[in-house]
């Protein structure tokens, strides 16, 4: 059950009515905040992995399904992109699957393709063994680990990771040191 890539699909009628700011879509800025394209068409999800990435200084704009992907990312390329694989299929355009956005992607830019990170609910293993097989820099189980999350990006976008707390939410916290005994005790 492969999917087939056939050009034709990738140019839709409604291509040539969308409008960009600029004749081409925009090189990603390198001196504001990354921008990143969270692709999810659960509303609490979405919202989730928006506010982790907002609240760690990302530029964020939020896709339902793979129409308004291929529209914002047509209108400026991002740094990134979080893909959900099982897109609504109640969608406002094409029934894509997270998938078709991807071959896309390789489609519109062979040169210097987006990187993505898959965020799906599905059977982890058949998950990853097709992003991986795509291209894809990570896999994340939903829900997502806001830890988790966030070190993949960094990584992925080729910032350093924030380094991890002595005590970091995982480990206990370490022992007070012991005091001296008294003499004769």
């Amino acid at each position: 059950m492969g999917i087939k890539f056939n050009p034709a699909d990738y140019e839709s009628q409604d291509e040539s009515q969308v409008k960009s700011p600029a004749p081409g879509p925009a090189e990603p800025d390198a001196a504001g905040p990354k921008r990143i394209v969270v692709v999810e068409d659960e509303r609490i999800t979405q919202t989730v992995i928006r506010v982790i990435l907002k609240g760690a200084g990302y530029s964020v704009v939020a896709a339902r399904d793979a129409a308004e992907a291929l529209s914002v990312i047509r209108a400026e390329i991002p740094h990134l992109m979080t893909l959900d694989i099982d897109l609504s299929r109640d969608a406002s355009g094409p029934t894509w699957d997270g998938y078709h956005v991807v071959e896309w992607l390789h489609h519109r830019f062979p040169e210097d393709p987006v990187p993505f990170i898959v965020i799906s609910g599905g059977e982890p293993a058949a998950i990853q063994a097709k992003a991986h097989s795509l291209g894809a820099y990570g896999y994340l189980p939903k829900p997502v680990d806001k830890q988790k999350l966030l070190g993949m990006v960094k990584q992925a976008i080729g910032e350093a990771p924030a380094p991890a707390s002595p005590t970091g939410s995982s480990a206990p916290p370490p022992l007070p040191p012991r005091l001296p005994r008294a003499p004769g005790k």
